[in-house]
């Protein structure tokens, strides 16, 4: 329910495999190693990944060349 101080999550649509993503990313502070442990192509994990910080308006990593670390959002 929206409400003057708390819009409504218009546009916040995630699912439970972005999430995996995250705790992946999060849990091997590297998109690469996440991809390989998750079985998956970096180039679609970092997708997701970005489709879940749209969704939620918000970045959830700092990323650097080698390494990424968690926002205080994330």
């Amino acid at each position: 329910m929206a409400t003057k101080d708390k819009p409504a999550a218009k546009g916040r649509n995630f699912d439970l495999r972005q999430l995996e993503y995250f705790c992946a990313i999060a849990r091997t502070g590297s998109f690469t190693a996440a991809a390989e442990e998750m079985g998956v192509a970096q180039p679609s994990l970092s997708e997701q990944v970005g489709k879940l910080e749209g969704a939620l308006g918000a970045a959830l990593f700092e990323r650097s060349h080698r390494r990424v670390s968690l926002t205080p959002l994330g």
